[in-house]
């Protein structure tokens, strides 16, 4: 059955309740997938679950909903991970966005370091893809996607319980008089208590101003992700998959 994310701004969910889809949900409806009066698709917020809806008015501009029953209800999340990504070439970042939806992220960062390779970047384009995403994969909510800042800036405006878990270029080599772990083994040794951000720097890594900087930085652990140099989206995924087997939503 098809699937929808209506915007937060909606109010809560109840049974009986209309709702007006916005004029592309309206025409994928009647157009697209030929839905008419009285089939049944379901809607979700990000707050209230997921609902079943039947279809109630369909005209050239217009396309209502009448809302039905709950079919999930909304679960407790706790603290997704986010991801926090240097920006790269279009294609690879509307990959990492939509394989990071379906992952489970709870908001994605953009951010620009000293070897960024994008000159635009369409942040809302971005968020449909992850919205799509969440349609398509059963979530009950569409991740963040927070428009580009700088690294530095970034770092410095973290809380205090937030936790950085970074993929290192130098992970072959000692650092500081220590050898970087496997990202396993560092994501066994952290609490989820608070936020845990994937840090993922862009095609060519950072460089060593900013490497030096988050090595010092007291919230910051350096992670070894293999013995290969991945590309930003592989890199993404990879880490994704390995803190939801450890921390996340996969035990």
């Amino acid at each position: 059955m098809i699937r929808l994310f209506i915007a937060e701004n909606t109010p809560p969910f109840t049974e009986g309740l209309t709702l007006a889809l916005n004029p592309d949900q309206g025409r994928y409806l009647a157009v697209v997938m030929r839905l008419g009066v009285d089939d049944e698709v379901l809607l979700f917020n990000g707050r209230d679950g997921e609902w079943r809806a039947r279809i109630h008015l369909v005209t050239k501009k217009l396309v209502t909903v009448e809302l039905l029953r709950q079919t999930k209800a909304q679960p407790q999340t706790g603290y997704p991970p986010v991801l926090a990504v240097a920006l790269v070439k279009r294609a690879r970042l509307e990959t990492i966005i939509e394989k990071a939806t379906e992952l489970g992220v709870g908001a994605i960062q953009l951010l620009i370091t000293r070897r960024t390779n994008a000159d635009h970047t369409n942040v809302g384009r971005l968020r449909l893809i992850a919205q799509e995403a969440a349609e398509q994969t059963e979530r009950l909510d569409v991740p963040l996607v927070l428009s580009p800042v700088k690294l530095e800036a970034y770092v410095k405006e973290l809380s205090s319980d937030d936790r950085i878990v970074y993929g290192d270029e130098d992970s072959t080599h000692e650092t500081e008089g220590r050898q970087i772990r496997p990202m396993t083994e560092v994501l066994g040794r952290l609490e989820a208590s608070g936020r845990i951000i994937i840090l993922i720097g862009p095609e060519g890594g950072f460089d060593d101003h900013e490497r030096g900087n988050l090595r010092q930085h007291d919230q910051a652990v350096a992670v070894n992700l293999g013995p290969r140099i991945l590309r930003a989206d592989t890199a993404a995924i990879s880490a994704l998959t390995l803190y939801q087997a450890t921390l996340g939503d996969w035990r």
